[in-house]
């Protein structure tokens, strides 16, 4: 070999070395640190010879096939449920990333697509706004931004006094016999408590004692129902949490409440414009359920146990893995109480290692849904997603400058925020209150 080819090999070899270990650490971000089975399903995952799974503990809980020269693939047959721990090792003996493998027994489970009325109370009152106050002697101030207040702050207590309600805040301010008295204000920020002083401001207006803030203790709406537990009660719903329209903070429910609904009207929607269903719901029918929690990814509680639809069909859930580009349905309401089924494609899944509540981009294909809706509109996130018999996640947002597309989530991903619930009994308790 003369001596120009060498000098190119040469040249040649640290991009050859480069690129082997860029392939090493791509394969080592990108395998999962969670992987959800289904007993008795089997799975591969992209894997090679020098970067290899390793399960602790495993007695025959898994099969482990690992990858091979004549197969890049590592699989994984489930064989009893549980959790197990693992790494992905390099060469074997190396660790290179904590993983966890979990079976979950095939779950059945009712899927919904009902509408339902949705009211909540939050953990104190949220500030949604600051306002400026003109005073007695007609001057404009706002003591709450003086204070340091911020749109989200949930006020807990005023001077050692609980608030509860909008009214509370007016009451107790108004209730000091000096009027020149400062305010200490309990709240509760990015889960931090802090305490606030404030002076009040007496308004010219109606004399009353002011801060200078909006504020808001509950919230009601229309909203889907994406599964429910025929056996346990415990549901699933809207897919993604509910957030003060103001400020977008979360709201930490004190109690909450879903109630029968019935679709009176449908906004159609437009590009730029979302469209939104409008129902109606009351407590004369009775209390359906009660919430136990809000989270990013819906909202989760039990149903009444005597309003149970127990002819309900149960299907397989369908795992993020289980879940291709493709057709679909969803089940969604949007006349009177009527459950329907339409066509959907998904467009692309995501691949997550973690919750997320876009999951998949869905798009509505039905021309039944198109002609009534436009597309997705506000009060069908929760519309449960099926795909080959099984349940595989639910609609959650809607794309503004596309109402035809938007975003599913994951069922897994709705199924985890299931757990740890109170039990049947205590929920018996609630709804009897």
């Amino acid at each position: 070999m003369d001596l120009p080819k060498k000098r190119i090999l040469a040249g040649l070899f640290p991009f050859f070395i480069l690129l082997i270990i860029v392939f090493l650490f791509s394969s080592i971000i990108g395998f999962p640190n969670e992987i959800n089975m289904i007993q008795g399903e089997k799975q591969k995952f992209l894997s090679n010879i020098i970067l290899n799974v390793k399960l602790e503990n495993n007695q025959k809980s898994i099969e482990v096939k690992s990858a091979s020269l004549l197969s890049p693939y590592t699989f994984l047959n489930a064989q009893t449920t549980g959790s197990i721990k693992g790494e992905l090792k390099l060469f074997g003996f190396l660790p290179m990333k904590k993983l966890t493998v979990n079976i979950l027994p095939d779950i059945m489970v009712v899927p919904s697509g009902e509408s339902i009325g949705v009211k909540i109370k939050s953990k104190g009152v949220t500030v949604v706004g600051l306002s400026t106050i003109t005073d007695i002697n007609g001057k404009k101030t706002c003591p709450a931004l003086d204070a340091g207040f911020i749109v989200g702050d949930k006020i807990i207590e005023i001077n050692g006094k609980t608030v509860n309600i909008e009214s509370d805040i007016v009451e107790i301010i108004n209730s000091f016999k000096n009027r020149d008295k400062t305010c200490k204000v309990l709240i509760e920020r990015n889960e931090t408590r802090l305490e606030l002083t404030i002076k009040p401001t007496q308004s010219i207006e109606d004399k009353l004692f002011k801060l200078g803030l909006w504020v808001r203790s509950s919230i009601a709406g229309v909203g889907t129902m994406t599964f429910f537990e025929p056996l346990t009660g415990k549901f699933a719903a809207l897919g993604h949490g509910i957030t003060d329209i103001e400020s977008g903070v979360l709201i930490d429910i004190e109690n909450g409440r879903i109630l029968k609904s019935k679709v009176i009207s449908i906004q159609k929607a437009k590009k730029s414009a979302p469209g939104e269903i409008i129902g109606i719901f009351n407590d004369k029918n009775g209390v359906y359920g009660i919430i136990e929690k809000n989270t990013s990814y819906g909202i989760y509680g039990f149903i009444d146990p005597k309003k149970i639809n127990k002819q309900g069909k149960t299907i397989p859930i369908g795992l993020g893995s289980h879940v291709k580009e493709g057709k679909a349905k969803i089940l969604t309401t949007i006349n009177d109480n009527k459950i329907e089924e339409f066509s959907i494609e998904i467009q692309k899944v995501f691949r997550q290692n973690n919750a997320d509540s876009k999951s998949m981009i869905i798009k509505i294909t039905d021309e039944k849904l198109i002609e009534k809706t436009g597309g997705i509109i506000q009060g069908m996130s929760g519309s449960p997603i099926i795909q080959n018999g099984r349940l595989i996640g639910s609609v959650t947002h809607v794309l503004v400058n596309d109402p035809m597309r938007g975003y599913g989530i994951f069922v897994e991903w709705m199924l985890n925020e299931i757990k740890n619930f109170n039990d049947i009994e205590d929920y018996c308790y609630k709804i009897a209150q």
